[in-house]
């Protein structure tokens, strides 16, 4: 080793013991690039707002993505018109999803909880909400972004 990176070396590692840890965390997967808020709402097929989200979402340049737990993020069904509401995450080219779904029938608004688990060179991420069955890439007007980030 050189006396060079013997130095960084030893720089890390003193900090990670007076810091608590805090210099070894941009390893963590879990470190954020960036964190973004956004809401979002879609029409009801029958006129008048139909939902409503609310997202935090989360991404770093290991591609991992997340909505951020210390935030709220909810989906809220506005009208008893048959049409529940429901969030999709666009991640690594693909949806997931629904990952989360509200109607009428529920009190309030439902929480929601999605992680990557992995990395992806793909960086780009997006939350929708779409009413009924309509997925984002039906790309019928029945889904707004509530949020993306990269």
């Amino acid at each position: 080793m050189t006396n060079r990176l013997i130095r960084r070396v030893s720089a890390v590692a003193v900090a990670a013991v007076l810091g608590g840890g805090a210099a070894l965390a941009g390893a963590s997967p879990a470190q954020a690039s960036g964190c973004y808020t956004g809401t979002g709402s879609v029409d009801s097929p029958k006129g008048g707002v139909g939902a409503t989200a609310k997202a935090t979402l989360c991404v770093n340049s290991a591609g991992y993505a997340w909505l951020d737990t210390n935030s709220t993020n909810t989906v809220t069904d506005k009208q008893a018109d048959g049409y529940a509401a429901r969030v999709y995450v666009y991640w690594a080219q693909q949806y997931s999803g629904a990952i989360a779904v509200d109607d009428t029938s529920n009190a309030g608004s439902v929480r929601l909880y999605w992680e990557s688990n992995r990395g992806t060179p793909y960086l780009w991420t997006e939350v929708y909400v779409c009413m009924g069955f309509s997925r984002p890439d039906d790309y019928n007007g029945r889904c707004a972004s509530v949020v993306y980030g990269t």
